[in-house]
């Protein structure tokens, strides 16, 4: 059976497809960051690409942003990819894991 996903959980996938959309993600993950600190992560980068990362990530609701003064405050949303992520990441995990469980009894107890 081929399982179905949502256009939401497709947007995230695309979302978390770059690098640089993954260490942005990374760097959320231990709290908010200015834009300018985003974009400090990534010298050698232009400041408009990484804007359009930023957007990209966005658009798929994994950071909310907010205004305070001039400066723009980028949050992670985790909910977001742990709908995507985690269903997917368990059925292959639990694949994996009572296949390795399969093949230890084999090997234990022969065929």
């Amino acid at each position: 059976m081929v399982t179905q996903y949502s256009a939401a959980e497709d947007e995230v996938w695309k979302a978390i497809a770059d690098g640089k959309r993954r260490k942005i993600v990374d760097a959320l993950a231990n709290g908010r960051k200015s834009t300018g600190e985003i974009v400090d992560l990534f010298p050698s980068a232009a400041r408009t690409g990484i804007l359009k990362h930023i957007g990209i990530l966005e658009k798929a609701d994994l950071i909310v942003v907010m205004r305070e003064g001039r400066v723009r405050w980028n949050y992670l949303n985790p909910a977001p990819l742990k709908r995507a992520c985690n269903p997917w990441v368990r059925k292959h995990v639990e694949g994996i894991s009572s296949s390795v469980a399969r093949l230890k009894k084999l090997a234990e107890f022969g065929a």
